[in-house]
């Protein structure tokens, strides 16, 4: 198998990835500094994560109101402010591609995919939570891309399933 231009798999180097997730707090400049620190320990690449606040916060808890960073604000504004969208992804991805560095995305709704696919990822990654969203599954793998599966919150029989689901063509 092959992410961009990497064979991945027994007898070839592994593929050492950065996680950014939303550790960049909504800042462009800190995640382009993180970038920057991941192609400079050698990194392959850096992941990020993509949600759509409105479809992965419960609705019951978008007015709750939560310690921040920025001080005191409802759940759903702080997911809306550390989530990035067209500019700064489009920033991102020249950014990586100056710096020779591969990104990609734990999409955490199906919106969030569509919105990926824009960059051409060189994969996409599903959180072990995401495994029994099937639908969510489905849209990554249908992209024709290599799609990592992690399982470490996940049962047996919820990784059988999964993989049942998706073949085991470009699944890692």
């Amino acid at each position: 198998m092959k992410i961009a231009h990497r064979e991945i798999g027994p007898n070839h180097p592994p593929l050492v990835i950065a996680e950014i997730g939303i550790n960049h707090n909504g800042s462009l400049d800190l995640a382009k500094k993180m970038i920057d620190g991941a192609a400079q320990a050698g990194c392959d690449a850096v992941k990020f994560q993509k949600r759509t606040p409105e479809k992965c916060v419960p609705k019951d808890q978008w007015n709750i109101e939560r310690d921040t960073p920025w001080g005191r604000m409802t759940y759903i504004d702080y997911r809306h402010k550390v989530e990035f969208g067209e500019k700064e992804y489009a920033a991102i991805d020249a950014y990586c591609k100056e710096r020779g560095i591969l990104w990609f995305a734990s999409c955490w709704d199906e919106e969030s995919v569509d919105f990926l696919e824009r960059y051409s990822p060189p994969c996409y990654k599903a959180a072990s939570a995401s495994l029994t969203d099937h639908d969510l599954l489905k849209a990554m793998k249908k992209t024709g891309r290599p799609l990592m599966i992690s399982t470490g919150m996940s049962s047996w029989e919820e990784i059988t399933t999964t993989v049942e689901l998706l073949g085991t063509d470009n699944l890692l």
